[in-house]
Protein backbone atom coordinates (compact mmCIF):
# COMPACT_ATOMS: atom_id res chain seq x y z
CA UNK A 1 0.00 0.00 0.00
CA UNK A 2 3.08 2.63 0.72
CA UNK A 3 4.59 2.08 -2.61
CA UNK A 4 0.99 2.99 -4.42
CA UNK A 5 0.05 5.89 -2.24
CA UNK A 6 3.62 7.67 -3.19
CA UNK A 7 2.23 8.35 -6.76
CA UNK A 8 -0.60 10.39 -7.64
CA UNK A 9 -3.33 8.62 -10.01
CA UNK A 10 -6.71 7.45 -11.27
CA UNK A 11 -8.35 4.24 -12.36
CA UNK A 12 -8.64 3.22 -16.03
CA UNK A 13 -11.96 3.54 -16.75
CA UNK A 14 -11.83 -0.70 -18.09
CA UNK A 15 -10.23 -3.00 -20.35
CA UNK A 16 -12.33 -2.14 -23.68
CA UNK A 17 -10.29 1.30 -24.40
CA UNK A 18 -12.92 3.46 -24.59
CA UNK A 19 -11.33 6.53 -26.76
CA UNK A 20 -12.70 9.65 -24.95
CA UNK A 21 -13.03 7.87 -21.90
CA UNK A 22 -9.88 6.07 -20.97
CA UNK A 23 -9.72 7.32 -17.23
CA UNK A 24 -12.93 6.39 -14.59
CA UNK A 25 -11.94 8.53 -11.45
CA UNK A 26 -13.59 5.88 -8.70
CA UNK A 27 -10.69 5.63 -6.98
CA UNK A 28 -7.46 7.94 -7.57
CA UNK A 29 -4.97 9.54 -5.20
CA UNK A 30 -3.53 12.94 -5.04
CA UNK A 31 -0.81 15.04 -2.84
CA UNK A 32 -2.47 18.27 -0.96
CA UNK A 33 -0.61 20.67 -2.77
CA UNK A 34 -0.62 18.29 -6.10
CA UNK A 35 0.18 20.99 -9.46
CA UNK A 36 -2.11 18.15 -10.83
CA UNK A 37 -5.19 19.14 -8.99
CA UNK A 38 -4.27 22.41 -9.43
CA UNK A 39 -4.37 22.02 -12.93
CA UNK A 40 -7.41 20.60 -12.70
CA UNK A 41 -9.49 23.16 -10.70
CA UNK A 42 -7.95 25.84 -13.20
CA UNK A 43 -9.60 23.67 -15.97
CA UNK A 44 -12.67 23.38 -13.95
CA UNK A 45 -12.54 27.36 -13.36
CA UNK A 46 -12.23 28.17 -16.92
CA UNK A 47 -14.08 25.73 -18.89
CA UNK A 48 -17.75 25.18 -19.02
CA UNK A 49 -20.20 24.04 -15.95
CA UNK A 50 -20.53 20.26 -16.05
CA UNK A 51 -23.43 18.89 -17.86
CA UNK A 52 -26.11 17.14 -15.86
CA UNK A 53 -25.37 13.47 -15.95
CA UNK A 54 -22.14 13.54 -17.19
CA UNK A 55 -18.47 12.75 -16.22
CA UNK A 56 -17.92 16.40 -17.46
CA UNK A 57 -15.74 16.97 -13.87
CA UNK A 58 -14.86 13.11 -13.83
CA UNK A 59 -13.64 11.25 -16.54
CA UNK A 60 -13.56 13.77 -19.01
CA UNK A 61 -11.40 16.32 -16.82
CA UNK A 62 -9.00 13.97 -16.15
CA UNK A 63 -8.92 13.06 -19.53
CA UNK A 64 -8.63 16.00 -21.12
CA UNK A 65 -5.84 17.25 -18.00
CA UNK A 66 -3.77 14.30 -19.33
CA UNK A 67 -3.75 15.22 -22.76
CA UNK A 68 -3.15 18.57 -21.93
CA UNK A 69 0.43 17.45 -19.67
CA UNK A 70 1.58 15.53 -22.26
CA UNK A 71 1.36 17.94 -24.92
CA UNK A 72 3.10 20.39 -22.67
CA UNK A 73 5.96 17.43 -22.14
CA UNK A 74 4.83 17.32 -18.94
CA UNK A 75 5.20 13.93 -16.70
CA UNK A 76 1.10 13.07 -15.99
CA UNK A 77 -0.04 11.17 -13.32
CA UNK A 78 -0.75 7.67 -13.26
CA UNK A 79 -3.38 5.85 -14.69
CA UNK A 80 -3.72 2.49 -12.54
CA UNK A 81 -5.16 -0.54 -14.32
CA UNK A 82 -8.94 -0.94 -14.03
CA UNK A 83 -8.28 -4.39 -12.78
CA UNK A 84 -6.79 -3.05 -9.67
CA UNK A 85 -9.87 -1.84 -8.84
CA UNK A 86 -12.45 -3.05 -10.26
CA UNK A 87 -11.93 -6.42 -11.20
CA UNK A 88 -16.05 -7.43 -11.55
CA UNK A 89 -15.68 -5.89 -15.12
CA UNK A 90 -12.85 -8.16 -16.64
CA UNK A 91 -13.27 -10.00 -19.90
CA UNK A 92 -16.02 -13.06 -18.86
CA UNK A 93 -13.09 -15.41 -18.35
CA UNK A 94 -11.30 -14.25 -15.69
CA UNK A 95 -13.36 -11.70 -13.76
CA UNK A 96 -14.91 -12.22 -10.36
CA UNK A 97 -17.74 -13.03 -9.44
CA UNK A 98 -20.92 -11.31 -8.62
CA UNK A 99 -20.25 -10.96 -4.74
CA UNK A 100 -24.31 -10.36 -4.25
CA UNK A 101 -24.71 -13.96 -5.60
CA UNK A 102 -23.97 -17.15 -4.26
CA UNK A 103 -20.40 -18.56 -4.99
CA UNK A 104 -20.34 -19.72 -8.66
CA UNK A 105 -18.62 -23.26 -9.17
CA UNK A 106 -16.07 -22.56 -12.06
CA UNK A 107 -14.01 -20.39 -9.47
CA UNK A 108 -14.14 -23.46 -6.86
CA UNK A 109 -13.12 -21.91 -3.59
CA UNK A 110 -12.78 -25.04 -2.18
CA UNK A 111 -15.33 -24.74 0.47
CA UNK A 112 -15.23 -22.94 3.10
CA UNK A 113 -11.53 -22.47 3.22
CA UNK A 114 -11.39 -19.91 0.77
CA UNK A 115 -8.40 -21.74 -1.37
CA UNK A 116 -8.29 -21.62 -4.99
CA UNK A 117 -7.86 -19.52 -7.94
CA UNK A 118 -10.80 -16.53 -6.34
CA UNK A 119 -8.42 -16.98 -3.09
CA UNK A 120 -5.06 -16.04 -5.25
CA UNK A 121 -6.95 -13.03 -7.73
CA UNK A 122 -8.21 -11.47 -4.60
CA UNK A 123 -4.22 -11.45 -3.30
CA UNK A 124 -3.68 -9.46 -6.77
CA UNK A 125 -6.14 -6.49 -6.65
CA UNK A 126 -6.89 -3.24 -4.07
CA UNK A 127 -10.43 -3.30 -4.18
CA UNK A 128 -13.86 -4.77 -5.04
CA UNK A 129 -15.68 -1.74 -6.39
CA UNK A 130 -19.70 -2.61 -6.04
CA UNK A 131 -20.86 0.48 -8.18
CA UNK A 132 -23.57 2.28 -6.19
CA UNK A 133 -25.09 -1.30 -4.61
CA UNK A 134 -23.67 -0.53 -0.63
CA UNK A 135 -27.65 -1.54 0.55
CA UNK A 136 -27.04 -5.00 -1.03
CA UNK A 137 -26.36 -7.91 1.37
CA UNK A 138 -23.96 -10.55 0.75
CA UNK A 139 -25.07 -14.44 0.85
CA UNK A 140 -23.81 -15.90 3.92
CA UNK A 141 -20.63 -17.50 3.25
CA UNK A 142 -19.96 -16.29 0.09
CA UNK A 143 -16.51 -15.12 -1.22
CA UNK A 144 -16.70 -11.33 0.48
CA UNK A 145 -17.26 -12.93 3.71
CA UNK A 146 -15.57 -16.11 3.45
CA UNK A 147 -12.56 -14.54 1.49
CA UNK A 148 -12.24 -10.72 2.79
CA UNK A 149 -14.28 -9.92 5.64
CA UNK A 150 -13.57 -12.64 8.25
CA UNK A 151 -9.89 -11.94 7.76
CA UNK A 152 -10.35 -8.13 7.72
CA UNK A 153 -12.00 -9.04 10.91
CA UNK A 154 -9.03 -10.27 12.37
CA UNK A 155 -6.98 -7.50 11.71
CA UNK A 156 -9.23 -4.65 13.10
CA UNK A 157 -9.55 -3.93 16.82
CA UNK A 158 -12.18 -4.56 18.97
CA UNK A 159 -15.08 -1.87 18.33
CA UNK A 160 -15.81 0.06 21.88
CA UNK A 161 -19.32 0.53 22.93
Amino acid sequence: MPSLLEHEFVTQWDCYNKVHQPFDGAVMHFFEHSPYLREAFHIMARGPAPRSGTTDWGSLLYHKLFRRLMAAGIQPFKVLPFCLTDARSCRLDNRLPDPFKPDPVSWGGSGSSGVGRLDDTLHKIFSVHLHNQWDKKFPKGGWVERLLLRRYDLHLPEPTP
